[in-house]
């Protein structure tokens, strides 16, 4: 019985991540619009910095999924790896969304 809840769990948390990923993906594509490009220094670095950060939350969103799927080990030792990824992202999202006003306002 232990077996299938957990089996569910990693399910649902494989889906939950993958829904994130296409988030992520989403972002990217947003900050690579023409009316988000930078147009003074902060903002470039502004832009590389969230760029970098989607990019590495990216990677890390895919290896913990790939590493779910593929192996056997319980979802417990991915819940708080998944927890983190669930935070960054929430806030390279609001980052963006900050940095696409600015950028659109300049």
């Amino acid at each position: 019985m232990k077996s299938e809840v957990n089996e569910v769990d990693k399910s649902t948390l494989v889906m939950r991540l993958e829904r994130y990923q296409k988030d992520v993906d989403q972002l990217k594509c947003q900050l690579n619009s023409y009316t988000c490009e930078p147009r003074t220094h902060s903002l470039f670095e502004r832009f590389e910095s969230l760029k970098s950060g989607l990019e590495t939350l990216s990677a890390t969103n895919l290896e913990i999924i790939q590493n779910l799927k593929e192996k056997k080990k319980a979802v417990d030792s991915y819940m708080e790896s998944a927890k983190e990824q669930f935070a960054k992202f929430h806030q390279l999202q609001q980052n963006v969304e900050e940095y696409v006003i600015g950028a659109r306002n300049c």
